[in-house]
Formats: C-alpha cells, structure tokens, sequence
C-alpha cells in the first residue's frame, strides 16, 4: 500500500476534476460552481449555472473576481456560464477566457435584446447559431472533403466537423459558419469499444474526439468533455 499511495498522488496533481454544486453570491446575483477541471497549471475550466441572465458587465466582474481566488496562476482559465435547464457541454449562455486576456462572449440573447423582443415585436431578430438555410449549405457543401466520408457532425453555433479518409490518410475538417475551414491529420485508435481520432503528433491541449454507437460526437482535451454534436451523416 505504501508503494501505491505516491503513484496516487502524482495522478491527482496532474488532472483533476470534480463536480460541483454549492450556490454563491455576488453583488447580489446568485450563482452555482457546477463544474471545475484544471490541467498542472496550464489551463482550469469552470462551470458556472445563473438563476437569471446577467449583463455582460457583471460577467467581467464575475471572471476577475474567479481569477483573483485561484491560488494556483493558470495560463488560461475558461469559463462558462449556463441558464436554468441548459445542459453542460452542449453549448453555454456565455463565456469570460482568460486566454490569456480576458474575452467575454454572450452567446445567446442579453437582457437587453430580450426587453426588446418582448416590447417589439417588429424588431429585426439576429440569430447567432445557424439558420435552416445555412444549415442546408454546410450540409450539402463538404469543400474539401473528397474521400470517403466516415461522418460529418454539426453543433449549434455553425461548426462542422467532417471525417475522412483520403489517400490512406484520415483528415478532421472542420467547416465554420463564416465559410473559413481547417483541415488536420488525425490517427484512429479504440477506447471503450468507441472510436477515438486525435490528432497525429498531439497537441499542446490534448485534443480528442470520440464517436459513440449511436454515430454522436464528443469533443475533449486534457480537462474532460468540452462539447457534444449531432451526426447528419
């Protein structure tokens, strides 16, 4: 046993990362730790569930006031904040990265396009994940993608992933909304009876993806799950 233990904790200082779920307050705003990851000191990920949507200027104060109480100087820390019923890792409300600046996103509606929605009902809507019609056009445009097609995966801001197999080769193309596009060489291998493509060579974050029975997606890196797609292939 005594052999076992330091092995043990050599694991723990590496990864860690553990589910939370105690209510906090700040300035008067309530809000739930729901998830917390770190990798050494490189990168941390914390998940964050609000009662209600906040304005963006409390998500600023929020971030800083996050970083300030980590004791350990992370070169990146990545927050997401979720609304009541939003499932972690299927796409959040909101984002503050330290990345090492700090950037804070709102995805999805503000307070303020909401007001406006429900006192205008004229007002010019803006949707910020894909439309139907430009669904249609990552759907049935693969630019690049000649080859056999082992999947192709979308998310609900407009990414699209395409897996295939060219000249021997496997390749990750990822098609974006804005029709910019990358294109890597992946390796395959099996984990747990799921397929499991990573990037040949690796990469600083540990960037992986697994596709399960059912033909569904799942991104990860070091820290654990970042977010899941539906297959349309």
């Amino acid at each position: 046993m005594k052999k076992i233990f330091p092995i043990l904790l050599i694991g723990f200082f590496f990864v860690f990362s553990a589910v939370y779920a105690f209510a906090l307050t700040f300035e008067g705003i309530n809000y739930t730790v729901i998830e917390k990851s770190n990798w050494q000191n490189f990168k941390c990920r914390i998940s964050i569930r609000f009662e209600q949507k906040v304005s963006k200027e409390f998500l600023q104060k929020l971030a800083v006031k996050l970083r300030q109480e980590e004791t350990i100087k992370y070169t990146k820390i990545l927050i997401s904040y979720y609304l009541p019923g939003m499932i972690p890792g299927s796409g959040p409300w909101a984002t503050s990265h330290f990345n090492p600046d700090l950037e804070v996103k709102i995805l999805g509606t503000t307070i303020e396009e909401e007001k406006a929605l429900v006192s205008n009902p004229n007002l010019e809507v803006k949707i910020l994940g894909t439309t139907t019609e430009e669904e249609k056009a990552l759907v049935s445009n693969p630019k690049n993608s000649s080859g056999e097609i082992i999947g192709e995966w979308l998310d609900d801001v407009g990414t699209k992933y395409t897996l295939l197999k060219n000249n021997g080769k496997i390749l990750l193309i990822r098609k974006f909304k804005n029709g910019s596009s990358s294109e890597k060489e992946m390796i395959q291998k099996m984990q747990y009876e799921r397929l499991r493509f990573e990037e040949i060579g690796g990469n600083n974050y540990g960037d992986y993806i697994l596709i399960d029975n059912n033909g569904r997606l799942y991104v990860y890196d070091y820290t654990g799950l970042l977010s899941t797609m539906r297959s349309i292939k």
